[in-house]
């Protein structure tokens, strides 16, 4: 870990959120399909089924927009939803091939569809961010629990330290945090030269190493490379683990 001439660390940052939030978008093919099969459906459904009542039309293209959810993300949700009304509008209302709407029985079935969809797509969106979020905390228990289990070093829970708050790295040294230094004495406490702040919103420092008290020392943890923006949770794993050390 390299320092700069004041002791802190040398800093080359980049933007990272460690909450887990910052998931992969959608495959372009995901994309494809989310646009594709509500146009393609209206379609078969125009051309079969042209006496179709046109709630019921709607109705299976709002399946069409839950299927899209099962596998996408909100730009794919989005999509899905705006295809929908699209082909409902262009394949199975009157004039037919046409974006205008001739009944307003029809318009309130469009719009009925819109909102369903976007309710859908919401709900969507709520429940795999409440998955990552679980996932994320299973993580945080596991390296606990390793940092718990077998009487480790402080080295190593200082390592796991720093890998559940997603810094470059992490070790214990004996004594106390030099005062220029960033310490975390609790999950939504942070004191740098005597100013209060929640690193959970304000992010960790680059410019100097963060400190946790840890047994008859402190974890040094440095992110000078990435600007770490750690959960809540995150904090109090880490904060946890530091409580582990003995040494």
């Amino acid at each position: 870990m390299s320092e700069n001439s004041s002791g802190g660390p040398v800093s080359n940052s980049t933007v990272s959120n460690s909450s887990g939030s910052n998931t992969s978008g959608s495959s372009g093919s995901v994309l494809a399909v989310a646009v594709g099969a509500p146009i393609l459906v209206a379609a078969l459904l125009g051309a079969i089924a042209p006496a179709l009542d046109p709630a019921a039309s709607a109705l299976l293209l709002v399946l069409v927009i839950v299927a899209v959810t099962l596998r996408g993300d909100w730009l794919a949700d989005l999509l899905a939803v705006l295809a929908s009304a699209a082909g409902f509008d262009f394949f199975l209302t009157a004039p037919v091939h046409s974006l205008k709407i001739g009944s307003v029985p029809e318009i309130e079935v469009t719009v009925a569809m819109l909102l369903v969809g976007a309710a859908i797509g919401a709900l969507s969106m709520w429940a795999r961010s409440r998955d990552a979020a679980a996932i994320q905390r299973s993580d945080y228990l596991a390296e606990i629990s390793r940092a718990a289990s077998s009487h480790p070093s402080a080295a190593s829970v200082a390592a796991a330290l720093a890998k559940v708050l997603g810094a470059d790295d992490g070790e214990w040294i004996e004594g106390t945090p030099p005062p220029g230094d960033a310490l975390v004495s609790a999950p939504d406490t942070m004191v740098i030269s005597g100013a209060r702040s929640d690193p959970s919103r304000t992010g960790l420092p680059t410019d100097r190493f963060i400190c946790f008290p840890a047994g008859t020392g402190y974890v040094r943890v440095s992110a000078g490379s990435k600007v770490v923006i750690p959960a809540p949770d995150q904090l109090r794993a880490a904060c946890l683990m530091a409580s582990r050390i003995v040494g």
